[in-house]
C-alpha cells in the first residue's frame, strides 16, 4: 500500500497563537523605558508618543497574525476538500465535493463551493459559516492592499478569529 501524506499548513494554529503572544510581548519588552535601548531610540519624545507608536505596532501584529490564521484556515479547508474527493468516501459531504470538483476542475471556489459544501452537508453550523465567511472579506480587505474602507460590521481582530478557527479546525477528521 502506497504512503499517504497529510499536508496540513505551515503553521498550526496553537503555533501562530504562540509566535503571536511572543511578538506582542516582544513590542512591550522594545517600548518599555526599562529597555536598554528605549532612551537612545525614543530621547526627547513624549512617553504618549512612544505609547502611540506602540500601539499601532500591536494593531499591525494583530491584523498580520489574523491574516496568517485566515490563510492556514483557507488551507484546512481545501486540504481537506482534496482528501476527501482523492478517498472517494460515501458521506454527503464528499460527494458533493467530487461532484464539485467534476464540475469546477482546477477553480474549486472556497466560498460558493467549499463553505457552502460545509454548510449544507457538514458538521460545521450556519452561524459559524456566515462568521467565517465576514472574517474571509476581512481577509480580502488585507490581501488587496486595503485601499478602500471597509464595511466589515465588527471588528476582526486575532482572539475573534482565534476562537472561530479553534472551533472549526476541531471539526477536521485528518487533523483529529
Amino acid at each position: 500500500m502506497p504512503k499517504r501524506f497529510i499536508l496540513v499548513p505551515a503553521l498550526a494554529l496553537d503555533e501562530l497563537a504562540a509566535y503571536h503572544q511572543d511578538i506582542v510581548a516582544s513590542l512591550h519588552l522594545y517600548f518599555s523605558p526599562s529597555a536598554p535601548t528605549f532612551m537612545e531610540r525614543f530621547a526627547g519624545r513624549p512617553l504618549h508618543e512612544v505609547n502611540g507608536e506602540l500601539a499601532l505596532r500591536l494593531d499591525e501584529s494583530d491584523v498580520r497574525s489574523t491574516f496568517v490564521a485566515l490563510t492556514s484556515l483557507e488551507a484546512y479547508f481545501r486540504i481537506d476538500f482534496d482528501i476527501r474527493c482523492r478517498e472517494r468516501k460515501k458521506d454527503a459531504l464528499s460527494v458533493h465535493f467530487r461532484a464539485v470538483k467534476k464540475a469546477r476542475k482546477e477553480k474549486v471556489r472556497l466560498d460558493e463551493d467549499i463553505l457552502e459544501g460545509w454548510k449544507t452537508h457538514g458538521a460545521i453550523s450556519a452561524t459559524l459559516i456566515s462568521q467565517l465567511r465576514g472574517a474571509f472579506k476581512f481577509r480580502h480587505w488585507l490581501a488587496h492592499g486595503r485601499y478602500w474602507t471597509p464595511k466589515h460590521g465588527r471588528k476582526y481582530d486575532f482572539g475573534y478569529i482565534h476562537l472561530v478557527a479553534e472551533s472549526i479546525i476541531s471539526g477536521f477528521p485528518f487533523l483529529a
